[in-house]
């Protein structure tokens, strides 16, 4: 690692190198259960379960895994919104060795289908609301057990006709021993399967190991020294199969001894919940996407004592609107800390000092261990001077292992130790980073990523759409919006809320296009790619 010569006057209390005991990710929860068995580890619908029972729930999950024939290196999906549910299986299947593939709950049909098939998972574990998706793909994939958590006992009014019939998840907790299993996992081991668009549209796995999962939380937990009394809350609305959810939010506050305030589905337009939730439980840290901080600020039941609880308010995801920012500070008098990371990194990668904050607009320093540095856009080998645009390379303890089964994209993206993140960015001269833009056309939206293509895919299969281009555009609640361009083949109609409802039939909620443009032509080079930034310009003077 290089000098960091910055971390003495911003993070005065930050080591330049963390020391990484040599555990696996479910020591965590032993260690906190072992402290504080009492401690309430989630709350989910006012009902709480403590680390205590939180243990011996996932070591009944891990024997009924074992007992089913899942062993050490096979791949489990979970397919699941923050529930006490997703936190046991995590920690069941880590304990006897196997690997959690995240699975986004919005999904669905072929993109559903993919997934499980690039994982190569062959069980899945879900709620039964989401039966019916499942149960339309199993065959076209390598799912061989599905187990289910029964809300509805949706999975009774369902025929099988010789697909695999699903087992109940809390019979099986009941129905084995709660002592601790013989843990088959090692640092060194896969741990977690994190599936990203990246820079390309098809789905790729990041590899993340116990190691580099251990190593991002002792860096975090380094970074940000807050006065705790003990059993903290933390408002996890980030869902956990999303990188920054699963660390910054489930695998941070087991390691704290927090208790998790489980929101398994926000509501952008009803921020009442929310705000009941934060009033009664008084959490002292709130990770989220810019979108919920900027919902949060023009909502008319914001307070400044609504906040006045939180010690570490955190943005990440996508950049922050120093707008957003500037409103924060001017009504509770404290700092949002902007964090950049990214699924091949386990999470984070900088953060802005704590308590200090960074510059408006920056996404703060390197953690602990961590180098990064600008390198030319063309070749990624050539370090750029401070104020020059390049794309941003990092290096540290928490970087992936490579891609599950694509070793031409590992070698792409991992170089020589360094990954190049694909993001476009500068360094200031006191070494602080600052994103610009993306290499591709990636959108962020709400903190998702969405690629174009995965869109215009499916908008082309609309009889009557002859073409389709999609972009981002700026917008307040959700960092970026998804916007579609569409030319229609001649003679053909279609209105906005066709287009729409054909959209919901194969896209999850944030990919769906909230503005559609009805024009007579795609603007395009001479070899055929549309011009995105011709259309991009064309939205800014809508």
């Amino acid at each position: 690692m290089r000098e960091k010569p910055w971390l003495a006057s911003y993070a005065p209390h930050v080591p330049a190198h963390v020391d990484y005991p040599p555990i696996t990710i479910p020591q965590f929860l032993l260690d906190t259960k072992q402290k504080h068995p009492h401690y309430i580890a989630t709350t989910f619908n006012d009902a709480d379960i403590t680390y205590g029972e939180l243990n011996a729930k996932a070591n009944g999950m891990a024997h009924a895994l074992a007992a089913l024939g899942v062993r050490k290196g096979d791949h489990c999906a979970l397919f699941l919104p923050n529930t006490p549910t997703y936190v046991i299986a995590y920690y069941a299947v880590l304990k006897i060795g196997a690997v959690v593939v995240n699975i986004n709950v919005g999904i669905q049909g072929e993109e559903l289908a993919d997934t499980l098939n690039i994982s190569n998972a062959g069980v899945i574990i879900s709620l039964d609301v989401f039966i019916q998706n499942i149960y339309k793909v199993i065959q076209e994939t390598p799912v061989k057990t599905v187990i289910l958590h029964s809300v509805f006992g949706l999975e009774q009014k369902m025929t099988y006709n010789g697909l695999p019939v699903p087992l109940i998840f809390n019979d099986l907790v009941t129905a084995h021993a709660q002592d601790e299993p013989e843990w088959a996992c090692r640092p060194d081991d896969p741990a977690v399967l994190q599936f990203t668009s990246g820079s390309t549209g098809a789905p790729k796995a990041a590899i993340l190991t116990h190691k580099t999962i251990v190593a991002n939380i002792m860096q975090t937990v380094s970074w940000i020294n807050s006065n705790e009394k003990g059993n903290d809350a933390v408002l996890c609305i980030i869902p956990f199969f999303h990188v920054f959810g699963m660390n910054a939010c489930m695998n941070l506050s087991v390691r704290k001894g927090y208790r998790m305030i489980l929101v398994p589905r926000f509501d952008w337009l009803d921020l009442l919940p929310l705000t009941a939730m934060i009033e009664k439980y008084r959490p002292i840290s709130l990770p989220a996407v810019p979108g919920l901080w900027t919902a949060l600020l023009i909502s008319p039941r914001t307070t400044r004592d609504l906040f006045s609880s939180l010690q570490v308010s955190v943005s990440g995801g996508a950049p922050l609107p120093a707008q957003v920012h500037d409103q924060y500070e001017a009504l509770t008098g404290q700092k949002i800390y902007e964090a950049y990371g990214l699924s091949e990194a386990s999470s984070a990668a900088l953060f802005a000092p704590y308590p200090q904050g960074a510059p408006r607009g920056s996404i703060g320093l390197p953690l602990p261990d961590t180098d990064a540095r600008i390198v030319d856009i063309e070749t990624g080998t050539q370090d750029l001077a401070a104020g020059e645009i390049g794309e941003l390379a990092i290096r540290g303890p928490q970087i992936m292992q490579g891609y599950y089964g694509n070793e031409a994209l590992t070698k792409k993206a991992l170089r020589d130790g360094w990954l190049l993140t694909g993001d476009l960015a500068r360094m200031d001269d006191a070494g602080f980073f600052y994103l610009v833009d993306r290499k591709d056309d990636l959108i962020i939206t709400s903190g998702f990523n969405v690629y174009p293509s995965s869109i215009e895919n499916i908008l082309a299969k609309h009889p009557a759409v002859k073409e389709a281009a999609v972009i981002g555009t700026p917008d307040r609640i959700r960092g970026q919006a998804v916007t579609a361009y569409i030319v229609l083949n001649d003679g053909q109609q279609a209105d906005r809320e066709e287009i729409l409802a054909f959209c919901r039939e194969s896209l999850p909620d944030f990919k769906v296009p909230r503005t559609i443009h009805f024009v007579d032509r795609i603007p395009r080079n001479p070899i055929g790619k549309p011009l995105k930034k011709v259309l991009r310009a064309e939205g800014d003077k809508k």
